[in-house]
């Protein structure tokens, strides 16, 4: 699907989160990678590095409109789906090969559902003014 040059940045995120998930998911089945402990610490680095400020973005500038619009199950699930993959980053936190194989897996569902429907209501939805307040944010961070 032809992706809205205003979010195109943020789906360049999810190809990056995409390759993050697939390489947790591996790293949490076999031995041939990174260590389960090893594999943590980047997803740890990237979640602080990039995943934080694009959910904030995405909530701020893609879910607040989409709420206006009466969107309120997408943005309801978008906001769910952002606290579940936060609670991996809690201080004290488990940091086992299941729950790595448990976050890979949420954040690909996660990508995959803003990709197919959040995103493609987004372009129909927002006004010219609220993509480019989107791209701004992406720019700007």
């Amino acid at each position: 699907m032809k992706r809205a040059p205003e979010l195109r940045d943020l789906s360049e995120d999810h190809h990056h989160g995409l390759v993050l998930a697939r390489k947790a998911k591996i790293a949490a089945s076999d031995n041939k990678g990174l260590s389960v402990p090893e594999m943590w610490a980047e997803v740890a680095a990237v979640f602080k590095s990039d995943l934080k400020r694009h959910f904030e973005i995405e909530e701020s500038f893609i879910g607040i409109p989409l709420k206006a619009a009466h969107e309120l199950h997408l943005v309801q699930r978008l906001l769910d789906e952002h606290k579940a993959l936060r609670r991996f980053f809690i201080p004290g936190h488990r940091q086992t090969a299941d729950d790595l194989r448990h976050f890979g897996e949420l954040l690909e569902q996660h990508i995959r559902f803003e990709e197919r429907v959040l995103f493609q209501v987004a372009q129909d939805k927002l006004t010219n003014d609220e993509l480019a307040a989107v791209a701004k944010a992406c720019r700007d961070r």
